[in-house]
């Protein structure tokens, strides 16, 4: 019993719990006190996100050996109890930071690949954009000369009193 204790961790801190509780719904291993007040801030379970309450913890029983002796009622065991909670607290930042930078860098990948494609797109159209000023300029360029030049051999040939010559 005791190797299948030391070979128990719990999901949200990493070490071997003095408490140990496991969820029902998911089958994960806590600390008794960790998750409990992740469950009250946020009715959640760490691990899945979904919906989770106390209700839904289920207590292991390990060896009594295991456990550690309960403090006398001295200052140096509710200084210890102080720093229990102190850890406790920030185990369970330490997760949710987690989580949070995870979903994060997956949100960040996800808008750089849009923006990525986005980019392309525009380069793209304002090279299509640029091709057809080009092609129009050009052709404005063109179609003025071509229809001054016909018109002035046409008058040319007005004053000299001939018909204008048509294209064979």
């Amino acid at each position: 019993a005791t190797s299948a204790i030391a070979a128990m961790f719990c999901a949200i801190s990493g070490h071997v719990p003095e408490a140990p509780v496991a969820s029902a719904k998911s089958g994960h291993v806590f600390e008794k006190s960790l998750i409990e007040k992740y469950i009250e801030s946020t009715g959640k379970c760490p691990i899945t996100a979904e919906p989770l309450a106390l209700s839904d913890l289920l207590p292991l029983k390990t060896s009594s050996a295991v456990k550690p002796r309960p403090p006398t009622a001295t200052s140096i065991p509710t200084m210890l109890s102080l720093l229990h909670a102190e850890w406790d607290a920030l185990m369970l930042e330490s997760f949710e930071l987690k989580s949070q930078l995870d979903t994060a860098r997956q949100e960040l990948a996800h808008t750089l690949y849009q923006h990525d494609a986005s980019c392309r797109v525009i380069a793209r159209l304002i090279a299509e954009r640029d091709q057809a000023r080009q092609a129009l300029e050009t052709a404005a360029t063109s179609a003025p000369t071509a229809v001054a030049a016909s018109a002035a051999q046409a008058q040319a040939q007005t004053e000299n009193g001939s018909e204008p010559a048509t294209k064979r």
